[in-house]
């Protein structure tokens, strides 16, 4: 049962950042949600026609930087058969990750670099801390924890994004030669979560800026959508999702676009390769994120998961609510 509880939250880590939208914030930002308050934004904002119409598009920049931070608090509740009360888990995953724009293709695109810079987690079941990392301590704090060597031989990995035209990512490279150098460091104490967590897959949801993006100008109170599918560990995953242009708003020190989004997240097709099979039977995303023209770049994004799980094993069938908050912070300066 823990082996089983450890993987279904990591399983999100390789899931929907930037596609997934966002949840809606409580954070300082000014909301402008006036008429005459958005126009006022809209007119000082220069990619902003004078009808308030933008191009909303991911523009990178050659040699710069963009230091991110995420944050994903996880919550999942099992009803165990034969147990009176469900079991609680909670995990905090923190990653410090770096992007760069290597270069312009000839095919319109970008080839990306990421780079992960620290990572932290800490885990909890009913009221123990069970599981305890950070990549800034020693290694002689890990403990236990199956993932820890993992998430240490990530630290100063690179792997680079190679995109279409739209911003689109078409391939990755070195996610083989990661899994080598985990793989020489030490055998991690659990393989599934090795091959949950270092997967192509995985990688491109980091890089997948431009899945939240129109292909046409938009202007406030337009919308678009996005159907996408995932591939997880758990099987491929369908996420369909609106997103709605709701206003100009300083973020920060920026002026951006304030986007919103709610959908939903099912299962297309499920994988037993872990020896158990995880079946979405309702899952809902909502979120927000911001997109600041002037960097063409979104500045933060936030989102909120709730799914409704069935577990299936060779010993028992059990059902799980999962919930997932996760915000990606582009970090000030840039």
């Amino acid at each position: 049962m823990k082996k089983l509880l450890i993987l279904l939250p990591l399983c999100a880590v390789a899931g929907c950042l930037w596609l997934s939208g966002c949840s809606k914030s409580k954070n300082a930002a000014t909301q402008s949600g006036n008429s005459a308050g958005s126009a006022t934004a809209a007119s000082a904002t220069a990619t902003a026609t004078s009808d308030q119409s933008l191009e909303m598009k991911i523009k990178w920049a050659v040699g710069k930087d963009y230091p991110m931070h995420m944050q994903m608090d996880q919550i999942t509740k099992t009803d165990v058969p034969g147990q009176p009360q469900p079991f609680v888990q909670k995990m905090n995953i923190g990653q410090d990750f770096d992007f760069s724009a290597v270069k312009p293709l000839d095919n319109g695109g970008w080839q990306l670099q990421l780079k992960f810079d620290s990572e932290t987690m800490d885990m909890a079941q009913g009221d123990h801390n069970v599981i305890s990392f950070n990549s800034a301590q020693s290694s002689d704090q890990d403990g236990n924890n199956p993932a820890a060597p993992i998430m240490r031989a990530m630290i100063g990995a690179r792997i680079q994004y190679f995109t279409d035209a739209n911003g689109k990512v078409e391939r990755v490279e070195g996610v083989d030669e990661l899994k080598s150098h985990i793989a020489a460091s030490g055998q991690p104490q659990n393989q599934a979560i090795l091959n949950q967590m270092i997967n192509a897959d995985a990688f491109k949801q980091y890089g997948s800026f431009a899945d939240a993006m129109p292909d046409h100008r938009v202007a406030i109170g337009d919308d678009w959508t996005l159907n996408k599918d995932v591939s997880t560990f758990i099987g491929v995953l369908t996420v369909n999702l609106k997103y709605t242009f709701k206003n100009w708003e300083q973020h920060g020190d920026r002026n951006c676009a304030r986007v919103e989004a709610e959908g939903s997240i099912s299962t297309k097709s499920v994988s037993t390769a872990t020896g158990m099979a995880v079946e979405i039977t309702k899952g809902t995303i909502t979120g927000e994120f911001w997109y600041d023209p002037t960097q063409g770049m979104i500045v933060e994004a936030d989102n909120e998961q709730n799914l409704s799980l069935k577990i299936t094993t060779r010993q028992q069938t059990m059902t799980s609510q999962f919930n997932q908050k996760t915000r990606v912070t582009l970090l000030p300066g840039q």
